[in-house]
C-alpha cells in the first residue's frame, strides 16, 4: 500500500510539474489558434470548419477551442490562457490583451492603388509567356507535385516559381487561388521592413 502510494505520489508530482512548465505555452497556442483562424476566416473567407479541419490542424494549436463572435474570435486550451483576436476594416485582424477597449476608434489608412495595366512582377494585368531553354520542367513540375505530396502534415497551400521575371510554375489546394490572400508572417515582416527603409531614405519618414 505504501508503495502504491509513493507511486502515485509521483506521478502527481510529474503531471503537476508539466503543467507548470507548459502553461506558459499556452499563451503562444492560443494566441496562434485566434490569430490563425481570424485572418483565414474574415480576409480570406475560409469556413471555420475548414480551418480547423486544415490551418489550424498542427500539434499543439489543434487543442485549442476557437469561437467567433462577429468579427472578434477567442481560442483558448480546455479554458486557458484564452486570446482574442479582433478584426477592423482595413487594419486587418491583431491580437488583443484584456487592457484593450472595444470603443477604442482607430484610424484607417486611406489607401492609395494606382491603375493596374502591367503585367507581373509589376502588375497583376497577366503574365509574360517565355519557354526557357535552361529549365527542366519535368523536373520542375515533380517538385511541384513533391511540395504539396503529404499534404495531411506538410499543409503547403499555394506555391509559385518565379524565374528572371516570369512565373514559370503555379499551384494551389482546393479553396485556395491567386486572388486568396495568405498569411506572410516573417515574409510580410521583411517586405515592410523594406518599404520603411524606403520611405526613410526618401525623407517621407523620421
Amino acid at each position: 500500500m505504501k508503495l502504491f502510494k509513493r507511486i502515485l505520489l509521483l506521478l502527481l508530482l510529474v503531471i503537476t510539474l508539466t503543467a507548470i512548465y507548459n502553461y506558459p505555452k499556452l499563451n503562444i497556442v492560443s494566441g496562434y489558434a485566434a490569430k490563425n483562424a481570424a485572418s483565414s476566416h474574415f480576409i480570406a473567407k475560409h469556413s471555420f470548419s475548414d480551418i480547423a479541419e486544415n490551418d489550424n490542424n498542427m500539434p499543439l494549436i489543434k487543442l485549442a477551442d476557437v469561437n467567433s463572435n462577429n468579427e472578434q474570435v477567442a481560442a483558448s486550451v480546455y479554458g486557458l490562457m484564452e486570446r482574442k483576436t479582433i478584426c477592423r476594416d482595413g487594419l486587418g485582424c491583431t491580437l488583443v490583451n484584456e487592457d484593450y477597449d472595444m470603443n477604442t476608434k482607430m484610424p484607417v489608412p486611406d489607401r492609395i492603388k494606382p491603375a493596374d495595366s502591367l503585367p507581373f512582377p509589376y502588375g497583376n494585368k497577366g503574365r509574360k509567356d517565355s519557354i526557357f531553354d535552361n529549365v527542366n520542367y519535368e523536373k520542375m513540375k515533380g517538385a511541384v507535385q513533391q511540395a504539396f505530396a503529404n499534404n495531411d502534415t506538410v499543409k503547403t497551400r499555394t506555391l509559385m516559381v518565379v524565374y528572371k521575371d516570369h512565373i514559370i510554375a503555379e499551384h494551389y489546394i482546393d479553396g485556395f487561388n491567386e486572388e486568396t490572400p495568405v498569411l506572410g508572417w516573417s515574409m510580410t515582416k521583411s517586405v515592410l521592413a523594406t518599404l520603411y527603409g524606403i520611405l526613410e531614405y526618401q525623407g517621407k519618414l523620421n
